[in-house]
């Protein structure tokens, strides 16, 4: 006799290739956001807008765009800039406006297409009346520390977020300020505050939200003879890393230039490598959905067990090996608590994986019954285990017995 243990056979998965992973979800590094998005900061006089809107002017003839440029004006300090249109032969578009609801309809108005480039002047003009206005709205003089989870996912859904993904290019100047910050005078012993850095006057992510950022600064030389003004550009921040922390004196499009290119060089239409994203908000259920989640399981939970009685209908010996063995093929576990777990989804699919099963195992068939409908029946033995009593006979047959009658006292026997 052999003896030795026979190996037993695994399932294995097959592994999915390189193009059936591309094809069924992620998509090879390409440039599906080919727009221009960038940001200038300076404090007044820097010479932020007359910049901004060069590069406006730039990228114009680079893409050869045949549309107006928009200005969203907030300083009505566009006419200013008149000139320098009317030289390139570029028609403009303003709205003069500091309302965050108006900076939005703007923004859906680029989206079907009015224009390719839009220049908003300046940003911390809107983020200043969108404050004052929720202030207004909430009836306080200063915000709370609450308000906050109000204001910047509003803040971010109804700008930085479109302003990022929208597809044309997109430009916006902000006012600079001071940041501080505190530390204690060895000598004194007293924190004193300092000046650490600035930052553009906007909700704290804004202004790194685009692919460049420019800190524009204003110099002069007014104390001799030869007096001299003029203004300086440094780039904080360049996603394509090619003149990340360059510093360009009266800085004109041509300085930025290699950027432009190579955030629009060799696009690809984003549907048409990228699935749509999935919506993370089914993330979350409600109580109602909670509730409708668990009549779907006790739903599909009734119909297995209903399934496995009609495949094997007793409940010891046979008839329960039979389904511990079809839950084990088809959710990997004999345990009903493990599987009622399951999401409902998983339990319906697991109800027809069981049926087949079955099939496959010879121990049940599909029918087609006299209504056309079809239904699995089972194709075991009526004797043996298979009846939930263990001895062969039916529950129903000693129940269709009826009881000898009790003997009468005084009568005889026979």
């Amino acid at each position: 006799m052999n003896n030795q243990v026979q190996p037993t056979a695994t399932r294995v998965r097959p592994r999915e290739t390189a193009k059936e992973t591309t094809d069924n979800f992620f998509a090879p590094i390409g440039n599906t956001k080919p727009y221009f998005k960038a940001a200038f900061q300076g404090f007044a006089g820097s010479g932020k807008t007359y910049t901004a809107a060069q590069v406006a002017v730039g990228l114009h003839k680079r893409i050869g765009s045949k549309k107006p440029i928009v200005i969203f004006d907030t300083e009505q300090a566009s006419k200013f800039l008149k000139p320098l249109f009317a030289e390139a032969g570029i028609e403009v578009l303003v709205r003069e406006s500091k309302s965050l609801a108006d900076l939005r309809q703007t923004m859906e108005k680029m989206r079907s297409g009015i224009s390719d480039i839009l220049l908003i002047d300046s940003i911390s003009h809107v983020w200043e009346g969108f404050l004052q206005s929720y202030a207004e709205k909430v009836h306080r003089t200063r915000l709370e520390f609450q308000d906050w989870g109000i204001i910047k996912p509003t803040w971010k859904r109804e700008f930085s977020d479109p302003f990022v993904s929208d597809g044309y290019h997109a430009i916006f100047t902000g006012r600079a300020g001071y940041e501080y910050d505190n530390e204690k005078n060895a000598d004194t012993g007293k924190r004193e505050i300092f000046k650490s850095g600035i930052k553009m006057k906007v909700e704290g992510e804004t202004a790194y939200e685009p692919d460049m950022l420019v800190l524009m600064e204003r110099f002069e030389e007014v104390l001799g003879d030869d007096k001299k003004v003029w203004r300086e550009a440094t780039i904080i921040k360049d996603r394509s890393t090619l003149l990340d922390g360059r510093t360009y004196k009266n800085p004109s499009y041509e300085n930025f230039s290699p950027i432009v290119e190579a955030l629009l060089t060799d696009p690809i239409p984003r549907d048409t490598v990228v699935l749509p994203e999935s919506d993370t908000g089914l993330l979350f259920r409600t109580e109602e959905e909670k509730a409708e989640w668990r009549r779907e399981r006790d739903k599909w939970m009734e119909e297995l067990d209903g399934l496995l009685i009609r495949i094997a209908p007793g409940a010891v010996g046979r008839d329960k090996q039979l389904k511990l063995d079809l839950l084990d093929r088809v959710f990997g576990t004999t345990s009903m608590t493990a599987i009622g777990e399951l999401r409902p989804e998983r339990l319906a699919e697991g109800y027809k994986k069981l049926g087949l099963e079955a099939v496959s195992m010879g121990i049940a068939e599909i029918v087609e019954l006299p209504d056309g409908r079809k239904r699995l029946v089972s194709k075991l033995p009526p004797n043996g285990n298979g009846n939930g009593n263990g001895n062969g006979h039916s529950h129903t047959e000693e129940r269709s017995k009826p009881a000898p009658a009790p003997a009468k006292k005084g009568a005889k026997k026979k």
